[in-house]
């Protein structure tokens, strides 16, 4: 493995790395028909269904084509969100792995293609093409879980703040204004809270105080967030 990744940083740059071996590249690269072709299974999932519970054994992984996922400890932590083209199940190659989180449909619908983990297993340790995606994935996690950790040591209303520009960045709808996007309406205040580890009066609060500063714009049953604004308020405050 370290021989095959020492190759992949010598041949090519990060950036190429991340653009060349990308997500939806790699399910692409599973159902080639020249080496290991692989079939995964379509399914779909309504909202609050758990498609992994925690502590499950699970030998499965999973490609998000449409709707959101929260990954979830101990049934009240939201950990992570996933979206399209993200996947699931991948950061443990063992078979009959214990799952370390349980995976709950926050979108009224999701579309995913499953596969089986052992195929995928052979397919990456057999190609060198399989090595590299897999180190894309392993990279990405680290870097999420890098962020996470960084904004739970910020203050509250920067911790709220640095969340929906996070989550909202990743998740949300484009509008006619570049600046301006939906805040994916899946998420709500109270996931807000868990993600963040804060209390919902605490969320409303701030919330209520970016509504003042005209950073967020409510809307029915959702709300929209100005993203130049937001960047704008963060690097200011971080840079104190």
């Amino acid at each position: 493995m370290r021989n095959n990744i020492a190759e992949m940083e010598f041949l090519y740059s990060q950036e190429s790395i991340a653009t060349q071996f990308s997500r939806d590249k790699f399910h692409q690269f599973l159902q080639e028909d020249m080496i290991f072709p692989l079939k995964g299974v379509r399914k779909k999932y309504s909202k609050n269904e758990i498609i992994i519970p925690e502590g499950e054994v699970t030998n499965e992984i999973y490609f998000i084509e449409s709707g959101n996922v929260a990954a979830t400890k101990d049934g009240e932590n939201v950990i992570n969100f996933y979206a399209e083209n993200e996947i699931i199940g991948l950061t443990n190659l063992l078979l009959d792995s214990h799952s370390e989180y349980a995976f709950q449909v926050i979108s009224n619908e999701l579309f995913v293609t499953k596969y089986d983990k052992e195929s995928i297993i052979e397919k990456v340790i057999n190609t060198q093409e399989g090595y590299f995606y897999h180190y894309v994935h392993m990279q990405n996690q680290v870097s999420q879980m890098i962020e996470k950790e960084q904004l739970l040591r910020l203050p509250s209303e920067q911790r709220i703040s640095l969340a929906l520009l996070i989550l909202g960045t990743k998740f949300g709808e484009e509008t006619n204004d570049q600046d301006l996007i939906g805040f994916p309406k899946s998420i709500s205040k109270g996931m807000i809270g868990q993600y963040t580890n804060l209390n919902p009066n605490t969320i409303t609060n701030v919330l209520q105080k970016l509504q003042e500063e005209e950073i967020i714009y409510p809307a029915r049953r959702a709300f929209y967030v100005d993203i130049f604004k937001l960047e704008i308020k963060l690097d200011q405050v971080l840079k104190k």
